[in-house]
């Protein structure tokens, strides 16, 4: 699937003013994705209900190709980490704000993996 056909899945989320943006990662990515991979969208929302956010989501693309979405907030660090490091941005609301949200979780890795000394 395009990331043209995934931003006008996505699009009605450009209505919700606490959505940041919207972001794909995984294999669709990395170019490992087959045949039975799914499409690993993240929603970036601080400024959302995060659990109004996810209903209405899973609401709007449930049965939509293979979406496996989840909301940046709900991740843990780990994770928040992998999507930072790998993803592609279908758009956003503004990249320089996304850029900076992003920036205290790179800071919060950091010190994680310097002290398990993982760096």
């Amino acid at each position: 699937m395009d990331k043209k056909s995934i931003e006008e899945d996505f699009s009605f989320l450009k209505q919700r003013r606490g959505v940041l943006a919207v972001l794909i990662y995984g294999s669709s990515v990395t170019g490992r994705n087959h045949g039975r991979s799914d499409i690993d969208v993240c929603i970036v929302a601080p400024d959302e209900d995060q659990w109004e956010l996810w209903m209405d989501v899973d609401r709007k693309v449930s049965g939509k190709d293979k979406y496996d979405f989840h909301i940046f907030e709900d991740l843990g660090l780990r994770m928040k980490h992998r999507v930072m490091e790998n993803h592609e941005v279908l758009w956003s609301r503004d990249e320089p704000r996304l850029q900076e949200y992003f920036y205290k979780y790179r800071e919060l890795w950091k010190d994680q993996a310097k002290a398990r000394k993982v760096a």
